[in-house]
């Protein structure tokens, strides 16, 4: 494609110099990537770098540079013949070209786009596999896994780079996929990692602290995750439209600044006000049970229906009902998708279950690392009303300090016993870490033990867990590995629960 065209179709774009007529490949922000013909995306961070960036894009063979107004003056710049700069957002600036060069693979197919701090992982694994046992051609992109039909590849990052995201996109295009159901991370959306998308359904789960190593300031974080609205509404698919759960933590801050943005697109709300709600929820460790109210169009009165699946968790149950109402909007077959619901695959790492040998009690390992998520999983523990409830998690090093005694105080509330740990110290001192979590508790509190090491830390859990009762092991979920120092290593929880279960019996 000539440059022309590129600015034609993206006017943000202005040539600075060199000739229109330039014929470029695709686009990478990564100099190791580039190839003879591509473009060359000029990072905004790492600033002592950029001369280096640049030397090593020229070497590549890369001719084309885009640029913001901000780095015209670099002195590597007069090497390049053709050099664009940018009004906006380098990276916006970014995912759009990435979209154009690759296709706009996503207007060719439906293109599901779910955000909010927690949820996105397990609401992205529920929709995929509906859409699978109803018979569609579905791919997932998400921070677990990426998943097309039945071949499982590993993902890197919650949201790709844009010419990464691009090409995986027309990778699932050319291989007959319909629905891409996919997690926006707050991070891939401010740095336009998803920018020019075209999407049919953008989705709002809740908002609570997290990633303010990050964002700014949790009104940037707001921002950030509003973006992917902004995207729905540029968006020129057919039958497109949002979802917001309006009853969770920023749900109602989230309908009002919708409705200030006057979107002409669709926007439907989960909730007690909204076109579709979920009420008489039952828990149980085999299961939940709730009905689902959802208006039908055109008429005055709702319909409800009783729903059934083998998910676990209050939690699972608004998971579901996001899932039902974003199907129904989809146009999925109703009966089948409620069936479906019946059976579906536990999410890797999301209230995964590890039973005992003999079932006398359980383990559940969960990804969550935020005081929301922590919350909602204990709570979830505490409504199936068991015996006992052991709180097993840490705090990863180098990240939002502020969440630490936050997430004791709420462990000290809702489990009996509590066992601080490590969970990815990285280059911060695991001790130091566990004291800054301890902080949190009331004065007094005795009801806990620090045990650095996490193996250790697992199988003390195991020795006190009585039956009938839960251990919950919070933080790392599906994670691989654990990070101390700058070395990573191999550790995974569900493993580690099974062996000391499997010890104790043995022992007895």
């Amino acid at each position: 494609m000539k440059v022309s065209e590129i600015i034609k179709r993206i006017p943000e774009l202005k040539l600075i110099k060199g000739e229109s007529s330039t014929e470029v490949a695709y686009i990478w922000a990564d100099s190791r990537k580039l190839e003879a013909r591509d473009i060359f995306v000029l990072p905004e961070e790492n600033t002592e770098k950029q001369e280096t960036f640049l030397k090593m894009a020229l070497e590549r063979g890369s001719e084309v540079v885009i640029i913001s107004k901000r780095d015209v003056k670099l002195k590597t710049l007069e090497s390049f013949p053709v050099v664009l700069e940018t009004e906006e957002a380098v990276g916006e600036a970014h995912g759009k070209t990435a979209c154009l060069l690759a296709g706009n693979p996503a207007k060719k197919m439906k293109l599901v786009a779910i955000t909010g701090t927690n949820g996105k992982t397990s609401l992205t694994f529920i929709l995929f596999h509906l859409a699978r046992k109803v018979g569609k051609n579905a791919a997932l992109i998400g921070t677990v896994q990426i998943q097309i039909m039945d071949r499982v590849l590993e993902s890197g990052y919650t949201t790709p780079d844009a010419s990464s995201l691009n090409l995986l996109l027309k990778q699932m295009l050319d291989e007959g996929i319909e629905y891409v159901f996919m997690e926006m991370s707050s991070h891939g959306l401010k740095l336009g990692r998803v920018a020019g998308l075209e999407i049919t359904c953008a989705g709002f789960t809740n908002l609570t602290q997290d990633h303010l190593d990050f964002h700014t300031s949790m009104e940037d974080y707001f921002e950030s995750k509003f973006k992917i609205f902004q995207l729905l509404e540029q968006s020129s698919v057919k039958n497109k439209f949002g979802l917001v759960a309006s009853d969770v933590s920023f749900g109602e801050k989230m309908v009002k600044r919708i409705a200030e943005a006057k979107f002409k697109s669709p926007i439907y709300l989960l909730g007690k006000s909204g076109e579709f709600n979920y009420s008489n929820t039952k828990l149980s460790l085999l299961g939940s049970e709730y009905r689902f109210h959802k208006k039908a169009k055109n008429l005055p009165f709702i319909e409800v229906r009783k729903i059934r699946t083998n998910l676990l968790g209050n939690f699972n149950v608004f998971n579901t009902s996001f899932a039902l109402a974003v199907a129904y909007e989809l146009g999925f077959p109703w009966e089948e998708v409620i069936s479906c619901l019946e059976k579906i695959p536990t999410v890797p790492g999301r209230f995964h279950v590890v039973p005992f040998p003999d079932r006398s009690r359980i383990a559940v390992v969960d990804y969550a690392h935020t005081p929301d998520a922590l919350e909602n999983i204990l709570k979830s523990c505490v409504e199936i009303a068991p015996k006992q409830i052991i709180c097993l998690f840490g705090c990863g090093g180098d990240r939002d300090r502020t969440k630490r005694p936050q997430m004791a105080k709420i462990a000290e509330n809702l489990a009996d016993l509590v066992i601080l740990t490590s969970d990815n110290p990285r280059t911060e001192s695991p001790e130091a870490i566990l004291d800054e979590i301890e902080s949190g508790f009331s004065r007094g509190f005795q009801r806990y033990e620090k045990i650095v090491d996490r193996r250790m830390a697992i199988k003390r859990a195991v020795s006190l867990l009585e039956r009938d009762g839960i251990l919950v092991v919070a933080g790392k979920g599906h994670e691989t590995y654990q990070i101390i120092g700058k070395e990573k290593s191999k550790f995974i929880d569900f493993e580690e629960i099974e062996n000391a279960f499997q010890n104790l019996e043995l022992g007895r």
